[in-house]
């Protein structure tokens, strides 16, 4: 049902395109916002009241479809995308589709006399969002991180920050940057994995994201990370989308070193520094 129904918006928005245009929509990761913008023309004439009214409530609806586009270029884990994974998976179509039918009013602007733009979002975390869909129709469950065997120490870091800016090279030798994605997988150096979604509690995150990403290396994190967080640099990626962070090895043992510094994985305090 949703493929159908996903087919028939792609059409209309290929219609759209020549009657509207798309400005700024787009995934805010610093805050867990979904945006969908679109402006619309209206003749200046004797019937402009009624044409704009006629032409914003056209592009309500075309902001919302746009949402189906969207949700295309957002990675769940591993270079699935959510709208795929969701058309595969037993969620039930009609949450997708009343979240998006209820994409808050952001903005309403007039640029010029004969312009009306409109912003929508929908929220990535907490109630009533994106990874609620996600959350309750899936299995998680937090397994427990161990150490590297034979290396276990006291270290007692408040949290990660991972520096993945820049272009990394792939496991089969590519030049790839880090994409985000909502489900972070971190693998080392020797393709082991360190932690995934599985190891964070699944309640931290539906309400504000496995990691937080950030522009900005020099960002007071300390709301997420605490006042002594590990910092590292990404080693490499996993894969040639950039979906999977890759660690060297030592470092992956850092993080898995102790028992603070895995409850703070545990629990989201997780900061993975990304270009823009």
């Amino acid at each position: 049902m949703l493929r159908k129904r996903v087919l028939y918006i792609y059409i209309i928005l290929i219609i759209g395109v020549f009657l509207f245009s798309e400005d700024k929509s787009y995934i805010d990761w610093i805050n867990g916002k979904i945006y969908s913008t679109i402006s619309v023309k209206v003749k200046n004439d004797y019937n402009f009241p009624h044409a704009k009214l006629e032409k914003i409530n056209i592009a309500r609806d075309m902001a919302k479809i746009n949402y189906y586009r969207i949700l295309k270029e957002i990675n769940l884990y591993e270079s699935t995308p959510v709208i795929d994974y969701i058309e595969q998976s037993s969620i039930s179509n009609s949450r997708l589709f009343y979240l998006i039918d209820n994409a808050t009013l952001n903005n309403i602007e007039y640029p010029d006399l004969n312009t009306v733009k409109l912003s929508y979002y929908i929220n990535m975390f907490g109630d009533n969002s994106l990874m609620s869909i996600l959350m309750n129709e899936r299995d998680f469950y937090t397994e427990k991180l161990r150490s590297y065997e034979g290396y276990n120490f006291k270290v007692g870091f408040t949290g990660i920050v991972i520096d993945a800016r820049g272009v990394l090279q792939s496991y089969d030798g590519y030049d790839v940057k880090v994409e985000p994605c909502l489900f972070v997988t971190v693998k080392d150096n020797e393709e082991r994995l360190v932690f995934n979604q599985y190891n964070v509690e699944a309640e931290v995150i539906k309400n504000k994201g496995m990691a937080r990403y950030s522009y900005d290396v020099n960002e007071d994190q300390s709301d997420i990370v605490g006042i002594s967080p590990l910092r590292i640099a990404a080693y490499g990626v996993g894969d040639r989308n950039g979906s999977i962070i890759v660690v060297t090895e030592n470092d992956a043992k850092k993080m898995l070193a102790d028992d603070k510094t895995r409850s703070a994985i545990r629990f989201g305090k997780i900061v993975i520094i990304i270009d823009r």
